[in-house]
């Protein structure tokens, strides 16, 4: 192979990493996503729950008053949870921007060797995110990790600043 060939094979494997960051982080999303679903779910649920109990209810102003911080809570819970649209569709236009300008870097042989454009690629899309968990998975794939080991430290991660937030009394 000659020196030619070795250099367009490293930024081939450049190429490739960029793609494994993009699929890794779409999955990361997707993976998010489901979870904030089934939580509406839950919320909407007991929502649906408490309404009957509330219905039912020919109690004391005290039992409907809790009733009502119930539906209260569940309902800011819900707001919360929904706040995951937003996150999908920063990290999924990340994502496209990243596929869009890898693409377009690509079309063109004399780009796949220039080293300043594939390291200004990865400076751009770098900048661009505004998630800590995109900045983990990019720093992930980037240090050579698979894609199931930058999930999973993501994975640990998030259990992680979940434990922290855990206040014990």
């Amino acid at each position: 192979m000659d020196q030619q060939q070795q250099d367009l094979f490293c930024f081939r494997s450049e190429a490739s990493r960029l793609l494994l960051l993009c699929n890794t982080q779409l999955t990361l999303s997707l993976n998010q996503s489901d979870q904030d679903i089934l939580e509406l779910s839950q919320v909407f649920q007991n929502l649906a729950n408490i309404c009957s109990k509330l219905e039912n209810e020919k109690s004391t102003s005290s039992k409907l008053d809790e009733l009502h911080q119930q539906i209260q809570h569940s309902v800011n819970n819900g707001v919360m949870a929904f706040q995951f649209y937003d996150r999908l569709t920063q990290q999924l236009s990340h994502i496209q921007q990243t596929m869009d300008q890898l693409s377009h870097l690509i079309q063109d042989n004399d780009n796949l060797a220039d080293e300043d454009k594939w390291q200004g690629l990865r400076t751009q899309l770098k900048n661009s995110y505004s998630m800590e968990s995109e900045h983990q998975i990019f720093q992930a794939i980037m240090n050579g990790k698979t894609k199931q080991q930058a999930l999973e430290l993501h994975r640990q991660l998030e259990q992680q600043q979940h434990d922290d937030d855990v206040e014990l009394f």
